[in-house]
């Protein structure tokens, strides 16, 4: 576990030594301010509710995570430091958990900084903090399921722009076939449904919290993780 967190401290350290941080945060949220208010004005529809300001973050999620998680260990290659990483008496599970942690900790800034947005409107009128606490749940299981995807294709490029390129396109098929779901046959619609993004984040947006939807983003970041640990592992074996 120290080891963990000492990994953790680093790659955190690494975000805000550089201006990775303090430039994706701001473009995230103003991207999101942008979308929400004028491009699909939330007061529209006359009724103060979160599901456009969702939909959007979860949209500039696919941007944002790619974009912090592209560095984890495509720059460890870059630099040479992933040879002398790996021969460390650490196991690969405690590089890639804490190379993760510390980039669920961006990602749970993000939505903290967000935070804003129900808070405002709660100022206005009545607010369904059930549909908002689902709503948060959903992007933060998302963003998690992101995270990991994007810590996995980094361990598997050698290079920043590689890696992102592959975290933008493994997330976004699952996540924009969820909006495609009128084109697929009846008799695999429910296969593949439940294994897009878009449906279970609906859900929970929504304010139904369903074990199957928590159980299908945990899954995720479980597969993705082991198949980063793998990766690690085969430059280990080199």
């Amino acid at each position: 576990m120290n080891i963990v967190f000492a990994i953790f401290q680093r790659e955190l350290r690494a975000y805000f030594d550089g201006a990775l941080a303090y430039l994706v945060l701001p473009i995230f949220l103003g991207l999101v301010a942008v979308f929400s208010l004028f491009f699909q004005d939330i007061f529209l529809a006359g009724r103060l509710e979160m599901r456009v300001v969702f939909f959007w973050e979860a949209i500039f999620f696919l941007l944002l995570i790619p974009a912090l998680t592209m560095r984890s260990f495509a720059e460890e290659k870059r630099t040479g430091s992933i040879e002398m990483l790996v021969t460390l008496p650490i196991k690969e599970e405690e590089i890639v958990v804490g190379k993760y942690l510390a980039a669920l900790s961006l990602v749970f800034l993000a939505l903290l900084l967000s935070g804003t947005y129900p808070l405002s409107l709660a100022s206005l009128g009545e607010l369904d903090w059930g549909a908002v606490f689902g709503g948060y749940l959903g992007l933060f299981l998302l963003g998690a399921a992101f995270a990991a995807i994007g810590i996995a294709m980094s361990a598997m490029s050698s290079s920043q722009v590689g890696a992102f390129l592959l975290s933008l396109t493994v997330c976004i098929l699952p996540f924009a076939t969820g909006y495609g779901l009128n084109r697929i046959p009846g008799d695999i619609l429910p296969v593949v449904q439940y294994l897009t993004f878009e449906y279970h984040f609906s859900n929970l947006s929504k304010g139904i919290i369903d074990s199957r939807n928590i159980i299908f983003y945990l899954s995720v970041v479980a597969l993705f993780l082991h198949l980063a640990v793998f990766q690690l592992e085969r430059a280990r074996l080199k």
